[in-house]
C-alpha cells in the first residue's frame, strides 16, 4: 500500500474528518493555548491591555523569550495530542499509518534529514555572517541560551510535527482518498463557488463589523446545503456525463492533495510578520517549502524526512539568528540587524537548494516512478474493495 492509501485502514465518513477538525482546532487554539493566555494574564496591568497585546502575539508583555517560545510549543502539543487521539479512536487506525507507510517509524531516516539540512542551512548562515558581518550583532548569553537549545531540540520538534503529520499527514491522505469518490468534483466545484460567494458577499456587507458567530452560522448553512445537494441524485446523474467524468480523472491523482497541502502550508504562515515585512512575495517560499516537503512524503512513501528536515530548520532558526521582525525572536547567538528585503536569496532554497536535496535523497533511498508517485491515480486497494 501506498502513502495515501494507509488512510483506507481505519474509517473514512466525511463526519470523522469534520469531528478530527474541530477537536484538533480545539486542541491546538483553544486548549493549547491556556497556559499561554494565563501568563500573558500575569504580566498584563488589565484585560483590555491583554487583549490589545493579543493582535502582536503578546510579544510586548515582556514575557521571558524562552517562556514564551514554550508557551507557544505547548498550542502545538496540544494539537498534535488531539491529532493522535482522533486518527486513533475516531478513524480506529494507528497514528504510525500517518507517519509512513513501512511497518514502523524510520528514525534513521529522521534524523539523516535533520542532519543534512542542519549542516547545510548552518552553513548558509555563517556564509551569509561573512559576508555581511555589520548586519549581525552578538546575543550570546549563558544561562538563556542553554535553556533555548533544551527547548530546542527536545520541545520545538513537536511543533514541526504537528504541522507535518497535520498537512503532509493527515489533510494530505484525507483529501487523496477523497478523490476517489464519484462525487468529489462536484463538491470541489460547489466549495470554489461558496468561498468566491462568500467573499463577495462579505465585501457587500462587512463582515468584520459582525461577531464571528454569525460568520459560522453562514459557513454551516453552506456547509449543510451541500450534505442535501450530495443526498440527491444530482452527483449520479452528472457523473453519467462525460465532461465530469473527465474532471474526476483529472482530479482522481497525487498531484492535487500535494498542491493543495503545500498552497495550504504557505497560507498558515501568511500571518507571520516576515509577510507583512516584506510583501506576499515571501509566500512563494513558504508555498515552496510546503511543495518541497510533500514531495519528500509521496516519493519516500512517509512523513520521516519531512519529519527531520522540518525539525533542523526550525532549530537553527531559533538557536543561532534572531531579528526583531520575524515569527522566532529567540535569546539566539546573532541579531540580525539588517533591514527586511526581498532578493534573489530569498528564493535560493526553492529553486536551487532544494532541487539538489531531492536528488541525493532519490539516490541514497533508490527513488523510482516519480510521474506515478507525484501524479498518479490514486485507487483503492484490492484487499479493501
Amino acid at each position: 500500500m501506498t502513502y495515501i492509501q494507509q488512510a483506507f485502514k481505519g474509517r473514512n465518513s466525511i463526519w470523522l474528518y469534520i469531528a478530527t477538525l474541530v477537536i484538533v482546532m480545539l486542541g491546538w487554539q483553544f486548549i493549547g493555548v491556556i497556559p499561554l493566555l494565563i501568563v500573558a494574564t500575569m504580566h498584563s496591568s488589565s484585560l483590555e491591555e491583554m487583549y490589545k497585546s493579543a493582535a502582536n502575539n503578546f510579544m510586548d508583555l515582556g514575557i521571558d523569550a524562552n517562556l514564551f517560545l514554550f508557551l507557544m510549543i505547548l498550542m502545538f502539543i496540544g494539537g498534535l495530542i488531539a491529532l493522535w487521539f482522533s486518527v486513533k479512536y475516531i478513524h480506529k487506525r494507528s497514528f504510525t499509518s500517518l507517519i509512513t507507510s513501512r511497518k514502523k517509524t524510520d528514525w534513521k531516516r529522521v534524523f539523516f534529514a535533520f542532519g543534512l539540512w542542519f549542516l547545510v542551512s548552518l552553513s548558509l548562515l555563517v556564509l551569509g555572517y561573512f559576508m555581511a558581518p555589520e548586519n549581525y550583532t552578538w546575543n550570546f548569553k549563558l544561562i538563556p541560551f542553554v535553556v533555548l537549545v533544551l527547548i530546542s531540540f527536545f520541545i520545538l520538534p513537536f511543533q514541526t510535527s504537528f504541522e507535518e503529520l497535520l498537512f503532509r499527514g493527515y489533510f494530505m491522505q484525507g483529501l487523496g482518498i477523497a478523490t476517489i469518490k464519484k462525487s468529489f468534483p462536484f463538491v470541489v466545484f460547489y466549495i470554489i463557488v461558496s468561498v468566491f460567494a462568500y467573499i463577495v458577499l462579505a465585501e457587500m456587507v462587512e463582515f468584520h463589523k459582525y461577531n464571528g458567530l454569525i460568520r459560522f452560522g453562514i459557513v454551516s448553512i453552506l456547509t449543510a446545503l451541500l450534505v442535501l445537494l450530495l443526498n440527491t441524485n444530482l452527483v449520479s446523474k452528472l457523473s453519467k456525463t462525460p465532461i465530469y467524468n473527465g474532471l474526476h480523472a483529472v482530479l482522481n491523482t497525487t498531484l492535487l492533495p500535494l498542491l493543495v497541502t503545500s498552497v495550504a502550508f504557505g497560507l498558515l504562515h501568511g500571518a507571520n510578520p516576515e509577510v507583512e515585512k516584506l510583501g506576499n512575495i515571501v509566500m512563494v517560499y513558504y508555498i515552496g517549502t510546503g511543495l518541497f516537503l510533500g514531495v519528500l512524503t509521496l516519493m519516500d512513501e512517509g512523513t520521516e524526512l519531512a519529519l527531520g528536515f522540518h525539525a533542523a530548520n526550525n532549530i537553527v532558526a531559533a538557536i543561532f539568528v534572531t531579528t526583531t521582525w520575524t515569527v522566532f525572536q529567540t535569546d539566539a547567538l546573532l541579531i540580525d540587524n539588517s533591514e527586511p528585503s526581498i532578493g534573489f536569496e530569498t528564493f535560493v532554497p526553492v529553486l536551487i537548494i532544494y532541487p539538489i536535496l531531492l536528488f541525493i535523497f532519490s539516490k541514497k533511498y533508490g527513488w523510482r516512478n516519480w510521474r506515478e508517485k507525484l501524479a498518479g491515480k490514486i485507487v483503492k486497494p484490492n484487499e479493501m474493495e
